[in-house]
């Protein structure tokens, strides 16, 4: 409307009333004014123009506009506007560069108008009004480049990206949260509801417990749940107290819970049998230690037989026994009673509201679980100690204490008959399972004996040897059964694993008092007289005296008995063959003594 005015003034007006209507236009107008002739003459600019170009208005006057004002690229495009203006002589609006003295270019926004000569009809000049958007343009384009920067941000962002309404429904999303909700695309997860999105409504927060991080369960589009932690932002209305949108960034955090939850479980639990660790028991001790809870019983108990089964069948089997005492004291107490692993084979229970009588109730459920359950046919035994705490005045760690001293009393009453109880399992699973049998162990005391005897020892001596016949090779219990009934040649891994047999029967013995006194000849009745034996190479006279009869006695009934990888020889081939390794595996004068023996009892 403006434009309109001035272009009216202008052609109506004489000369001193258009320089009049120009001065007031100049004081009042704070765009960019320009007249131009028909020719692309410059004829006038306003004080704004001339002072952003740097001319006077002298030096501007006759000068040509396009060659002078504009630069190169703008040129043509603006040629054309000028030859539009002149055809059809309407008003148009067009954006072109201008360049000042000193080089700078100003982007311009005009308004341009032809001034038409009422008697010719002719165009005479061009009028126009600028706007200077130099630093619009400039921020529009920043604006761009930072949406899309943000835009990019938003797409490719590893965390997912979100902006809902406050009732639920989404309005944008990354694609990071549309993979890690396992929906196929944006427009699907687009359609949901964000309120059925979460695991329970109480997991979708309000406004007022937006504007921070939480954590919560949201359901993927198969029915699976995972954890999450949400970055939560409410944007409000111009009020501030409307909110119209929730913008939020979401990072799984499965794996993170899994393992906090993981490293929080094994800092209370012990990683091997599943129970309470001792920390803990300790904590809820504490918890526990209250009149309320009276009376507190304790039992304190203790696996027998766990070194004898780490020696003899290894380590991974006495965990599988710590396993399964850990599952009959579970399986024999109650939801309420803490359970835990006190040490390498001691496990602790914790009984609130537990009289005496009920702890010694519970300790009888253990026992006849026990009684039910073996380990590689090996009875369990467990010994325990119980104490209750009557009146809040004791001092539960005095009543532990009295709690283990109990149970060490109980251990060493039962330890005979737990050990004797053990080593007869032990060779009934060593009848079975190898060529040890009843017959064999007879056969070997029998003959061992009557060898002592022709060599006159004494009666302490027989009875040492007795016991050895029956347990000398008792350490292949821990040998695989195809391994001792291999039918051929062993192979020298399988034939290694066989010469361990030897320590492990060393270990076993020492379990019992009433067997450790033959320990060391069962270690040494595999050496051979000349030190090519095993397990220490000994030589000669250094092999104890018995592991040397045994060694003779036990080759001789071996070679005349079928065994699974040869078949028998005859009496005398096997005396010829105890000769022929006299002084290189068997005592030659002991071999001498033997042959009498044999030879006297076959007539």
């Amino acid at each position: 409307m403006l434009l309109n005015e001035c272009r009216e003034k202008l052609k109506e007006l004489q000369s001193e009333e258009r320089n009049s209507l120009r001065d007031k236009l100049v004081e009042t107008f704070p765009a960019f004014l320009v007249v131009i002739d028909k020719d692309g003459k410059a004829i006038w600019m306003n004080d704004p123009m001339l002072k952003a170009l740097g001319y006077t208005s002298e030096e501007i006057k006759g000068v040509d506009y396009l060659s002078t004002f504009v630069p190169d690229e703008d040129r043509k495009k603006l040629s054309k506007i000028f030859e539009t203006l002149v055809k059809e002589k309407k008003s148009t609006v067009n954006e072109n560069h201008i360049v000042s003295r000193d080089g700078r270019q100003f982007l311009v926004r005009w308004s341009g108008a032809p001034i038409v000569d009422r008697k010719t009809g002719e165009v005479n000049y061009f009028f126009g009004i600028g706007i200077d958007i130099t630093e619009l343009h400039e921020f529009e384009e920043a604006l761009y480049k930072s949406q899309e920067r943000y835009r990019s941000l938003f797409e490719n962002s590893i965390d997912g990206i979100y902006i809902s309404t406050p009732e639920g429904k989404y309005i944008d999303a990354n694609h990071a949260l549309v993979k890690m909700l396992g929906y196929s695309s944006k427009e699907e997860l687009l359609s949901v509801n964000t309120q059925d999105l979460y695991v329970s409504p109480k997991n979708r927060p309000g406004p007022k417990d937006r504007d921070r991080i939480f954590e919560t369960r949201l359901k993927r589009k198969d029915g699976s749940k995972i954890w999450v932690e949400i970055s939560s932002r409410v944007l409000y209305d111009n009020n501030g107290q409307k909110p119209i949108y929730y913008l939020g960034i979401v990072r799984d955090i499965s794996e993170r819970i899994r393992a906090e939850r993981k490293i929080r479980y094994l800092s209370f639990h012990d990683s091997l049998t599943g129970l309470y660790n001792r920390a803990y028991f300790v904590e809820e001790l504490k918890r526990l230690d209250t009149p309320r809870q009276l009376p507190l019983s304790f039992i304190i108990g203790d696996v027998n037989g766990l070194k004898l089964i780490n020696d003899a069948f290894g380590h991974k089997e006495g965990d599988r026994l710590l396993r399964s005492v850990a599952r009959i004291l579970k399986n024999s107490c109650r939801k309420e009673d803490i359970i835990a692993r006190w040490g390498g084979d001691e496990f602790s229970i914790l009984l609130p509201n537990t009289s005496d009588k009920d702890a010694q109730e519970i300790i009888d459920r253990i026992k006849e679980s026990c009684n039910k359950h073996s380990c590689y046919r090996i009875p369990i035994t467990i010994a325990l100690g119980s104490t209750t705490k009557i009146v809040p005045s004791q001092d539960v760690n005095e009543l532990i204490k009295s709690a283990e001293d109990k149970m060490y009393r109980i251990k060493l009453l039962e330890s005979k008959t737990t050990s004797e109880f053990v080593l007869d399992s032990l060779k009934k699973l060593l009848w079975e399972k190898s060529s040890e049998t009843k017959g064999h162990l007879r056969r070997i005391e029998k003959m061992a004996l009557e060898l002592g005897k022709a060599i006159n020892l004494p009666e302490t001596e027989l009875e040492r040897l007795k016991l050895l016949s029956s347990l000398h090779d008792i350490g292949k219990v821990a040998i695989p059964s195809k391994i001792l009934s291999k039918k051929g040649k062993l192979s020298v891994k399988e034939w290694e694993v066989v010469k361990r047999h030897s320590e492990i029967g060393y270990n076993i013995v020492q379990f019992s008092p009433k067997t450790n006194s033959v320990a060391e000849e069962i270690l040494c009745h595999h050496e051979w007289w000349n030190g090519s034996g095993y397990p220490q190479g000994l030589k000669g006279t250094q092999i104890p005296l018995l592991s040397r009869i045994i060694s003779i006695v036990d080759a001789y009934d071996a070679m005349t008995h079928k065994r699974s990888y040869r078949e028998k020889i005859t009496r005398q081939e096997a005396i010829s063959e105890l000769v022929r390794l006299a002084g290189v595996q068997f005592d030659p004068q002991l071999v001498n003594k033997f042959v009498e023996v044999i030879q006297r009892t076959s007539k």
